[in-house]
Formats: structure tokens, sequence, C-alpha cells
């Protein structure tokens, strides 16, 4: 044997063991990981409003049950006017007639009925001022119902900020993890909320500036309601987050 060829095979069989001692090295790397879970929970004020005005008529002849509801319906979309709404702001959430027979089951009755509802951005001024025009319009057979609720946008820019908060809680838990195993954490592998995979950049959380909605006064203005005396109920929020981290020795 030439020495040419067992050079070659020495080197050969070096490279074959480098390679191999390579993959079981990567092999065990990819074992090494954490898995950490993070949540955050935040208080929010209601940053909008909705009013549900349901108005019923009841009259022994269809036609003008009819015409009676129009009439107070139309009555009551002027006085929502002089407030400010616009007729877009105002939805049609039910209409609906239904007829029924009196005690005697001799004469029929028709009962109309129509749901409005009104929608805006919390303001204790022009709630006081809607209270108010309702109660000098004398309207009969009128039920309001009141409900605060978060928009779309509040509750966007909120559990953005939720997410990097749980993102926070994760890591510190990952680090308390492997500081007692004796680990060390490299990076972030992957994350998830919800079961979905998400792309987050490790080390580069940038938190959202968030100021929750105030409800806004006006001290020139005389309240007629209690509106003025309390703040509405906050809505809380919560995120989840389940994080894999790399860690060495």
């Amino acid at each position: 044997m030439s020495n040419n060829s067992f050079l070659f095979r020495i080197t050969f069989l070096l490279t074959f063991l480098a390679l191999l001692n390579f993959s079981a090295f990567s092999q065990t790397k990819k074992l090494a990981e954490i898995t950490a879970e993070g949540s955050s929970r935040l208080k929010v004020k209601p940053d909008i409003v909705t009013f549900t005005l349901t108005i019923d008529k009841t009259d022994t002849i269809e036609k003008n049950v009819i015409k009676i509801l129009n009439e107070e319906v139309q009555s009551l979309s002027h006085s929502l006017e002089k407030i400010g709404f616009q007729n877009k702001s105002i939805k049609i959430s039910d209409y609906r007639i239904s007829s029924s027979l009196d005690d005697d089951n001799k004469q029929k009755r028709y009962t109309a009925t129509n749901v409005l509802k009104v929608e805006f951005k919390l303001d204790n001024k022009v709630i006081d001022a809607l209270y108010n025009e309702i109660q000098t319009g004398n309207f009969k057979d009128l039920d309001l119902t009141y409900e605060t609720g978060i928009s779309d946008s509040l509750e966007k820019a909120t559990r953005v900020l939720l997410v990097q908060l749980a993102i926070e809680d994760a890591k510190t838990n990952a680090n308390n993890i492997s500081k007692s195993l004796g680990l060390t954490v490299t990076k972030v592998k992957q994350v998830y909320k919800d079961n979905n995979r998400i792309q987050v950049m490790a080390n580069q959380i940038s938190f959202v500036k968030f100021t929750p909605p105030k409800i806004v006064g006006d001290t020139d203005f005389s309240y007629k309601t209690s509106f003025d005396k309390f703040q509405v109920e906050e809505t809380e929020l919560e995120e989840k987050i389940t994080v894999v981290y790399e860690v060495s020795n």
C-alpha cells in the first residue's frame, strides 16, 4: 500500500469521525430546550357605551299600531338628533309585529315593537343629555337599557401590550427554571398563543405606551343624573403565552 493511499484513508476516517461527532452534538443540542408559560392581566375602562331603546305599541287594528309606532320612533329620532346623533349612528336591531287575543278570546290585539341601538364614545355629558331628552320628551311605552363596552381598537392595543407582558413573564420563568438546572437560556425557538405559533424577535420587545381611557367631564355642565359621581366598571383582559427556549450548559 502506498503512502498516499494510506494518508487518504486516515484523512477520510478522521473526517468521518468529525462529522459523526458533529451530528451527535447537534442532535444533543436540539434536545436542550425548555418550555415556559407566561401570563398577564390588565383592567381596562370601557370606552364606548350602547343604549338600547325599545318602543312597544298596542292597538286592535294592525294598520293603526304600525302608524303609532312609526310616529313615536320618528319623534325619538328627532330628539336624538338634537343631542348630536346622526341617523347613521342610530341602528335598528329589531322590528316585529305580533298578535294575540284578549282575556275573553274575542278581541285580537296587535303589538308592534321597534328596537333602536345607539353606540357612542363614553362621555358622561352625552349620557346625561340623552337621559334628559328622554325624560322631557314625554315618550310612552319606551324602555331604555344601558351597557358599556370596549372598542375594537382599544382591545387590540391592550392585547398587544398583554402579549408583550406575557412574554416577559415567560422569560422570567424560563430564567428561573434554567438557573435551578444549572443551564443558561441562549435564545427563543418558538412562541405560541392559543396553540398557534407567532413570530416574535427575541430580545427585541418594545412596549406600547398604553393609557386607559378616562371619562370626559365638564365642570360647567349641570348633570341631572348620577353618572358624574361614579366610574364605570372595569373589564379585565388576559393573555397567556407559551415560549420554547434553547438552553446550554
